[in-house]
């Protein structure tokens, strides 16, 4: 650290820092519009204009570029920088609207006000809908701008000159206004150096100098991926969120986590008091994700319209679910659960948790279970969880391994096994670019289709479906290349390993990400990734290693006890009794597993041929169409409790609205329920449940100490030792085209679980990949409608040639129609075989 004047006041300061951040971290307010923190300065708008004595060619710098130096001495407050910086920003303000600066009235006015002063003009400062949290406007403020020769006063400003361009909303997720754009560049740099996209850029040159995405296009039409990172720079309405944009005046802030994935990013609701959640914002707590999140994170809560939730009691009258009060449908559940167990025993109940819930969801349903003695107690993926857990056990002594997400963008060499995180857990793909694109880092895939990372990638290795694990076992052996792997990009990733082995000094880190269809295949594939990090690492390797569960709150719900207990029954072998009549009852909390399990006409059979269907949901999901209760629950961004995610990460979810008519949190329906099973629980707050499960269970913070440290709370474990496992055959493959399905990054949960025509809301993931070589044979062409089917169903489904899937597979999005193509798998999953089917054009070309 070195020592630096500021206003006459001495700060400590590394050298070489950025001398306008150090600024700021003094709570000194200095006008910064085309700075990131963080990034390599672009000195374009020129407002941070400082004095530093001895500058040369004269006192007045930018701060920006100006770097901290020993017995530096800055001035931020003299008349020549403000006079200086109140001209530049003149300026600026020359091709900008400027009523909210100018009207004598604003200061009574309010966002969706009748304007008092002008109701000819059209840019008055009431149709900005950044109007009271503009940066741009509270940097004219801190430079007191209107004690300069106003720009609008006796001169021709250029922003009159020329109709301003039209802006661009074809799209649900965010709005492009370029007549509010003050060309800062900071969303090019944003998505450019911080996301590694770079679908924003400029256009044009001169005074016809523009922001443009893409080719120039609309905003859907380029590689834009949503995730409101240009947003979060903005400093002016030039982009803003298109839901809730008008409202999105945030009244108070909540820091809460995102369900989307096991990456469990942190953000912050802003909160208006008369329409809940109206901007999603990064916050920092997680140390993986920081300032970033994806399109889930960020617009995922508004996913369905308020009208599509349940929002009162349902009850079964014949064929119908007819509406009821929560109490006369409470009662109803309590009686034919009780009824079940009087008759046939506590063995012919089952209950299913949530992997997307909190934790403390998860350890009153548990204790549910326990109230009624039975031992039959899972969620739709915990197979595939106890699956990697045990091999992690038995290669580690543990399954909580102690490595960390955060070390994923420090790391030299990256081995990631996964269809396509890019999809499915996008800022641990973000991470890996980072890695690439700041250290240079080697990167290796193993996935049966192409994805975004491939053009980050050292190597990319083609798999067919279930052949990951032979592939990782042969890369970790040093064996040759597998067959249909490419032996150029064998030999590029046999490379990156050896020098990896070669440098112990350097950081390598291998990722895993099973999928929903996995079943008990996902132990060969935990325990080939498990022995490729000790290939690279040894003793070591559990530091090394990343699992990436199928959804957010896995961890904690495993651990707060959603698992078979003693001769308990796991969810296959449940739906296997409610078929044969051996379970008659079954409570469903928050989760449908007609959308994440394979075989799900077995599983439609089975819950329907149940006596009683006790769902706890914040929808009325397709699994609820079987049900004879549905009890309405609040949505997870309403919800309050914890979850824990892929490293151990404990994070306080706070709730983002107050629940609405019937619905209330989760956590008092099912303690409710407890209660009116016999139970006598007496939480009064979700702490007290943060504690019981504290209590309970190894490792879990108490509240009051994820209070005290919210972004350091881990629950892992010490690895014993480092044994490799053994890797089993590849599935057997079906006759046809192998199906490749996993979660994709832009259809919500909750509007596939209610099939909604809107549930991806880009509509671009609709459509089956199909290699042009297997669409020739088949007749079919790009566009047309197709059938996809086998002895177990048929999907019917658009087609899009791409040759990102190979030759002999066809990629289908799990969460289209409902999770239809679940339907074309057996039961057990990929661990019963290669599900395959043959492609039907309904028009042959």
């Amino acid at each position: 650290m070195v020592q630096i004047t500021i206003n006459g006041r001495t700060v400590d300061a590394e050298p070489g820092r950025r001398l306008v951040e150090v600024i700021k971290d003094q709570g000194i307010a200095i006008t910064n519009l085309c700075y990131i923190d963080g990034l390599e300065p672009y000195a374009g708008c020129r407002t941070c204009i400082v004095e530093i004595e001895g500058g040369r060619p004269t006192n007045l710098q930018l701060s920006c570029v100006a770097q901290v130096a020993e017995g530096m001495v800055v001035t931020t407050d003299t008349e020549a920088t403000k006079r200086t910086r109140q001209s530049v920003m003149s300026m600026i303000l020359a091709n900008h609207p400027d009523r909210c600066l100018t009207c004598h009235r604003r200061v009574h006015c309010m966002p969706g006000d009748i304007c008092l002063r002008d109701d000819v003009v059209t840019h008055r400062c009431l149709t900005c809908s950044k109007n009271y949290r503009c940066e741009l406007q509270t940097s004219c403020e801190i430079v007191d701008q209107g004690d300069f020769e106003e720009p609008w006063v006796g001169e021709a400003r250029s922003y009159y000159e020329t109709p301003p361009p039209e802006p661009d909303r074809g799209n649900p997720y965010l709005e492009f206004d370029p007549q509010m754009c003050i060309i800062c560049t900071r969303c090019v740099r944003a998505c450019s150096d911080l996301r590694h996209t770079g679908a924003v850029t400029l256009s044009g040159k001169g005074h016809t100098t523009m922001i443009a995405f893409g080719t120039g296009g609309q905003i859907h039409e380029s590689d834009c991926d949503f995730c409101g990172a240009c947003i979060d720079v903005c400093p002016t309405a030039t982009l803003m969120e298109k839901p809730n944009k008008w409202v999105g005046r945030a009244d108070e802030w909540t820091n809460s986590v995102c369900n989307g994935c096991s990456m469990g990013c942190t953000l912050s609701y802003g909160i208006n008091d008369d329409f809940g959640p109206t901007i999603v914002r990064p916050d920092r707590v997680n140390p993986a994700s920081r300032d970033q999140i994806c399109v889930r994170g960020r617009f995922h809560y508004d996913a369905i319209p308020e009208k599509q939730r349940l929002s009162r009691a349902l009850v079964r009258a014949g064929e119908r679910l007819i509406p009821a009060s929560f109490e006369d449908a409470l009662e109803r559940a309590v009686e034919e659960v009780t009824k079940v167990k009087q008759s046939a025993g506590a063995e012919a109940i089952a209950v299913l948790g949530s992997p997307i819930g909190t934790t403390e969801e998860a350890f009153v349903l548990s204790g549910i279970a326990r109230l009624l003695g039975t031992p039959n107690v899972d969620f739709t993926t915990g197979a595939v969880h106890r699956a990697v857990g045990n091999t992690l056990t038995a290669a580690f002594g543990t399954d909580r391994l102690p490595s960390n997400l955060a070390d994923i963008e420090k790391s030299d060499t990256i081995i990631a096994i996964a269809r396509d995180l890019e999809e499915s857990h996008q800022v641990a793909s973000l991470r890996m670019r980072d890695a690439k694109v700041k250290r240079g880092a080697a990167i290796v895939l193993i996935s049966p289709t192409w994805s975004e990372l491939d053009r980050f990638a050292t190597a990319v290795l083609r798999t067919r479906p279930g052949q990951e694990a032979t592939v990782a076992q042969a890369l970790a052996d040093g064996a040759a290349a597998p067959a249909g792997i490419d032996a150029l990009q064998w030999e590029a990733a046999v490379a990156a390993v050896n020098a990896a082995k070669g440098d112990v000094e350097s950081r390598a880190t291998v990722i895993f990400a099973p999928e929903d269809h996995f079943g008990a295949y996902a132990a060969d594939f935990a325990a080939a990734a498990a022995n490729l990090a000790i290939t690279l690492r040894g003793e070591s390797a559990a530091e090394h290693l990343l699992y990436l569960p199928t959804d957010a709150n896995v961890r904690g719900a495993h651990d707060a006890g959603l698992r078979p207990g003693a001769n308990g029954k796991s969810f296959t072998e449940i739906v296997a009794a409610a078929k044969s009549g051996a379970i008659k009852a079954v409570i469903l909390h928050a989760d449908n597993p007609l959308l994440t399990s394979p075989g799900t006409p077995e599983v439609k059979a089975a819950l329907d041929a149940l006596d009683s269907l006790i769902v706890i949901d914040s929808v009325r999901s397709t699994a609820a169409e079987s049900a004879t209760v549905v009890l309405p629950q609040a949505a997870f961004h309403a919800d309050d409790g914890t979850t824990t995610n892929a490293d151990g990460h404990v994070f306080r979810h706070h709730p983002a609205r107050k629940p609405e008519q019937q619905t209330v949190p989760g956590l008092y329906v099912l303690t409710a329920l407890a209660n009116g099973l016999g139970a006598n629980l007496t939480y009064g707050t979700t702490e007290d449940v943060t504690d019981a499960v504290a209590a309970a269970t190894s490792g879990y913070p108490t509240a009051a100490a994820l209070g005290t440290n919210p972004a350091g709370t881990r629950v892992v474990g010490e690895a014993s030792k480092a044994a490799k496992q053994p890797v089993g055959a590849a599935p057997a493959a079906g006759t046809g085209l192998a199906i490749v399905t996993s979660r994709s990054l832009y259809h919500s949960w909750e509007g596939s679980s209610i099939r909604s025509e809107e549930a991806d809301k880009l509509h671009r993931e609709e459509a089956v990949w199909v290699n042009p070589v297997d669409a020739e044979a088949a007749r079919v062409r790009d566009g047309e409608v197709i059938e996809l089917a086998n002895d177990r169903g048929s999907v019917r489904i658009a087609v899009r040639l791409d040759d990102g899937v190979p030759a002999g597979q066809v990629y289908v999005p799990q969460y289209y129609d409902g999770g239809a193509v679940l339907s074309l798998f057996g039961l057990d999953g990929l661990a019963g075989g290669v599900a395959a089917v043959q492609v039907r054009a309904l028009q042959p070309a």
